[in-house]
C-alpha cells in the first residue's frame, strides 16, 4: 500500500447503501463504512479508523453484546450481519493486526503525534467488554505508548473499568498526556439498554491508576423516563452520593437523530422513534429539561465542571483551549456550562483568535486536504473552495479541530 501520508485526502462524501426494512417497510439509507472512516476500502487498515467529533477512533471489532437499541453503529452497513443487525458477539472486523492499523494511522496526515486524542471502540463496540475486546483496547494504548507517542486516550464505556487492568492503566497514564474514562449511564429502561450493571463500581481504582473519570449522563430521552423526571433525579442523587469524589466532570446530553439510530430502534428492535428533530447528528435536549438537569448537577456536583460538549471535558483534562473551538462556534453551550474560571481563561486565549486566512491555508496544506482557504473570520468561519459543507464529515471535522490548534508548537506534533 502506498504511504498514506503522501496521499491527498479523498474529500468526497461517504458512500451509502439503501435497503427496505422487513418490519417497517421503510427505505433506509445506511453508510457503507463507518461514519468519518479514513478509508472506504476493506483492504485498507485505515478502514478501521474514523474521525469522531473529538478524536480518532480505532475500531477493530464488529458487533456488541450490549445491544443498546439506539446505538449509532447500526447505521453502518459494514457492521451489520446477514439479517441486518449488529452481531451480539464481537468478531474481528478485518484481518489487520493492531500493529498494522497503527502503522497506517501514524503515517496519515490527520494523526498528530502527541496531540490527536485516540478513542477506542467509539464506532464499533464496548471497549471494556471482557476477554479479547478489553485486552485489545489495552494493547492499542500500550502499542502507541511503546512507540513513544504521548497521545491522550478516551474510552467511553458501559461496562465500567476492569479492575484487573489497574496496573496496566497506571503505566499508560504515566506515559501519555492523559486517559479519560467516560462512564455512560442515564438510567435508561431495560428495553432500551438490556445490560443493567454496576458501571461505576471501580471508578475509585481508575482514579488511583491516574485516569480522569467523567460521567457521560446520556442519552437523556423523555420518552424513556417518568414524566416527572424522577428516574433522572434519582440517577443524579445516586451517582453524587456514591461516586462524586471520584468523578472529575459530568457531561449530560440528549439523543441525536441519524438514519442508523432510527433504523436500529424502529426496524431492528421495533421501538418507536422518540419525537426529536430529524436534524442529522444533532443532539436534542428540550430546554426546560436541560435547565432542570443542569441546575441539579450544578447543585449536587458543586465543584465539578458540567459540560454539554464532550470536547470540553477532554479540553479540561488536557488544560488546553477547546479542541473544537466551542467558545467560538457553540457559544450557547459554552455559556451555560458550569466551567471553572481558569478553564474559561485558557479557552479565551486559544489560538483560534489569532487565526488568519494564510495560517488556515497552511493547515489545509499540512493536512493534505485539497481545499483553498478563501477567507477566515470569527463571525463567518472558514470559507473554502470547494466548500467545507460539500466535503465528507471526516475531512470537515478534522479541519475544524486542527484550526483550533494551528499555533500549537510544531515539536508537540
Amino acid at each position: 500500500m502506498e504511504d498514506s501520508g503522501k496521499q491527498l485526502i479523498d474529500i468526497n462524501v461517504q458512500k451509502t447503501i439503501k435497503l427496505v426494512g422487513n418490519t417497517t417497510q421503510t427505505e433506509f439509507e445506511l453508510l457503507e463504512y463507518t461514519y468519518g472512516a479514513l478509508a472506504e476500502d476493506k483492504n485498507n487498515p485505515l478502514s478501521c479508523v474514523s474521525v469522531s467529533n473529538s478524536s480518532l477512533s480505532i475500531d477493530i471489532w464488529k458487533g456488541c453484546t450490549w445491544q443498546c437499541r439506539y446505538c449509532h453503529v447500526q447505521g453502518t452497513f459494514q457492521d451489520l450481519n446477514d439479517i441486518g443487525m449488529m452481531p451480539t458477539k464481537p468478531i474481528k472486523r478485518s484481518n489487520f493486526s493492531i500493529s498494522q492499523v497503527i502503522d497506517a494511522l501514524v503515517k496519515h496526515p490527520f494523526f498528530i503525534a502527541n496531540n490527536s486524542i485516540i478513542s477506542i471502540g467509539t464506532a464499533s463496540t464496548e471497549p471494556f467488554a471482557k476477554g479479547e475486546v478489553c485486552e485489545s483496547t489495552f494493547q492499542i494504548m500500550e502499542e502507541l505508548t511503546k512507540r513513544g507517542y504521548k497521545n491522550p486516550f478516551w474510552i467511553v464505556t458501559k461496562a465500567g473499568f476492569p479492575i484487573e487492568y489497574k496496573e496496566r492503566l497506571s503505566k499508560i497514564t504515566s506515559m501519555s498526556k492523559g486517559v479519560m474514562i467516560s462512564v455512560c449511564w442515564a438510567s435508561n429502561p431495560k428495553h432500551i439498554e438490556p445490560v443493567n450493571n454496576q458501571r461505576f463500581k471501580y471508578v475509585m481504582e481508575a482514579k488511583q491508576a491516574g485516569a480522569w473519570v467523567s460521567w457521560y449522563f446520556r442519552p437523556i430521552v423523555l420518552d424513556w423516563h417518568s414524566k416527572d423526571l424522577s428516574t433522572l433525579i434519582d440517577a443524579i442523587n445516586l451517582v453524587c452520593n456514591r461516586y462524586s469524589e471520584y468523578i472529575d466532570v459530568v457531561v449530560p446530553g440528549g439523543l441525536r437523530w441519524t438514519e442508523g439510530i432510527e433504523y436500529g430502534l424502529t426496524e431492528v428492535h421495533n421501538i418507536s422513534m422518540p419525537e426529536i428533530p430529524r436534524t442529522d447528528n444533532q443532539k436534542f435536549f428540550p430546554e426546560d429539561v436541560l435547565n432542570l438537569i443542569l441546575s441539579l448537577l450544578k447543585e449536587k456536583f458543586q465543584n465539578k465542571p458540567v459540560y454539554l460538549k464532550s470536547s470540553c471535558a477532554l479540553s479540561y483534562m488536557l488544560k488546553s483551549p477547546s479542541i473544537t473551538s466551542v467558545q467560538v462556534f457553540a457559544k450557547t453551550e459554552c455559556n451555560i456550562s458550569n466551567c471553572p474560571s481558569n478553564q474559561r481563561g485558557v479557552c479565551s486565549n486559544g489560538s483560534i483568535f489569532n487565526l488568519t486566512t494564510e495560517k488556515a491555508q497552511e493547515e489545509l496544506s499540512r493536512l493534505k486536504v485539497p481545499l483553498k482557504a478563501v477567507s477566515w473570520d470569527l463571525s463567518t468561519g472558514l470559507i473554502t473552495e470547494p466548500s467545507l459543507n460539500a466535503v465528507s464529515y471526516g475531512v470537515r471535522q478534522t479541519v475544524y479541530k486542527q484550526l483550533a490548534g494551528t499555533l500549537t508548537d510544531q515539536n508537540e506534533r
